[in-house]
C-alpha cells in the first residue's frame, strides 16, 4: 500500500482541485446545507491537506494513513485500494469538514460518505502525479516528535501488508517521558449519551479539535497512575482525527506501557496486531458491539478482549 510522490506541476491544474474541489465538493456541501462561506473554508482546507499529503514520502504517508485503514474497510468505492481510501480520510474526512459534522452540524454521515467516495479517484490522480513541496507542512516531523507512536504504527503498517493479519513485535524506542497536556490545552466537552465503559465518560467533541477534553484527560491520568493498562477503543480515530494529536496521545499511552485494543488493531509496547481481512466495521456508538467479533484476531488480542468482556462488558 505504498503511495509514490514526485514533484513538479501545479496542484491547481489537477483533477482533484479543478474537478473535485472546485466543482463536486462545493455542490455536495451546498446540498448538505452549508453556506457558500463555510463551504469555501472546507474546500480551502481540503486543498491544503491534500498538498501536505502529496508532499510526503510514500512510506511516511503510509504510516499516517494506517490508523484509518480499519474505518475505511467498507467505504465506497470498495474497489479502490484500502490505502487510497485511508488517504482520503487523512486529506478530506479529517479536514474542517469535521467541524460541520460534529456537535450535530449539518453534515451527516451520508454526506460524508458521498464526499469521500467522490474524492477517491481524483485524489489518486493527484497522489500519482507530480506535485510540489509545501512551505508549511504540519504532517511532517511527527516521527521525531513521537518516536514510540511512530515505531508502533510503522510496525502495524508492516503487519497490514499481509491480508491474513497476525501479530508482530517491534522495539519500543527510548525517549523522554511525555507530560500531560497543560491547562491551556484543555476544554470541557458536553457528555455523550453513549454507554460508558468502566469509569470513562464519553463526550461529544470535534475529532479534529487540537485541545484535550475532560474524558481524554481522565484516560491519560488513569494510564499514568496505572501503568500497563488496557485501553479499549472502537477505532484509533476515537483518540483524535488530528494526526499530530493522535500520535501525541498514542506516545503517552505507550510510554506508560498501555496496550490499545480496537475493533481490528492491537497496539502495545513491543507488540502490534491486525485482524485478518475482511476487517470488522468499528461501531463508534457501541464499543461493546465493536469488541464482540474475535474471528481473525491474533491470540494476544483475543485474550485481551476476553478479559475486557469479563471485567467491563
Amino acid at each position: 500500500m505504498t503511495i509514490t510522490y514526485t514533484r513538479g506541476d501545479s496542484i491547481h491544474e489537477t483533477e482533484f482541485v479543478s474537478g473535485f474541489c472546485r466543482t463536486t465538493l462545493p455542490s455536495l456541501l451546498s446540498r448538505a446545507g452549508l453556506s457558500d462561506a463555510d463551504a469555501d473554508s472546507v474546500v480551502v482546507d481540503v486543498i491544503r491537506r491534500a498538498r501536505m499529503l502529496a508532499a510526503l514520502p510514500g512510506e511516511y504517508a503510509d504510516v499516517l494513513a494506517t490508523p484509518f485503514l480499519e474505518e475505511v474497510s467498507q467505504h465506497r468505492p470498495v474497489s479502490a485500494p484500502a490505502w487510497l481510501r485511508a488517504a482520503v480520510v487523512v486529506a478530506v474526512r479529517n479536514s474542517t469538514l469535521e467541524e460541520f459534522h460534529a456537535l450535530g452540524g449539518p453534515i451527516g454521515a451520508a454526506d460524508i460518505a458521498a464526499i469521500t467516495e467522490a474524492a477517491t479517484n481524483p485524489l489518486r490522480s493527484l497522489l500519482e502525479q507530480p506535485g510540489k513541496p509545501v512551505n508549511s507542512n504540519t504532517l511532517t516531523g511527527l516521527d521525531v516528535a513521537y518516536p514510540r507512536a511512530w515505531a508502533c504504527l510503522t510496525a502495524l503498517s508492516n503487519v497490514m501488508e499481509s491480508p491474513s493479519g497476525g501479530e508482530g513485535s517491534y522495539a519500543l524506542p527510548q525517549a523522554p517521558q511525555p507530560e500531560l497536556p497543560g491547562v491551556k490545552e484543555m476544554f470541557h466537552a458536553d457528555p455523550s449519551s453513549a454507554r460508558p465503559v468502566g469509569e470513562g465518560q464519553p463526550v461529544v467533541a470535534s475529532g479534529t479539535d487540537p485541545r484535550f477534553d475532560q474524558a481524554l484527560i481522565h484516560l491519560l491520568r488513569y494510564v499514568q497512575s496505572q501503568p500497563g493498562s488496557v485501553v479499549p477503543l472502537s477505532a484509533l480515530s476515537r483518540l483524535s482525527r488530528n494526526s499530530g494529536k493522535q500520535l501525541r496521545v498514542l506516545e503517552f499511552l505507550l510510554a506508560h506501557q498501555a496496550t490499545i485494543v480496537t475493533t481490528n488493531y492491537l497496539l502495545g509496547p513491543g507488540i502490534v496486531g491486525v485482524r485478518a481481512r475482511p476487517m470488522a466495521k468499528p461501531d463508534s456508538y457501541d464499543l461493546r458491539r465493536s469488541m464482540k467479533p474475535t474471528r481473525g484476531l491474533g491470540p494476544t488480542h483475543t485474550k485481551l478482549l476476553k478479559s475486557l468482556k469479563r471485567d467491563h462488558f
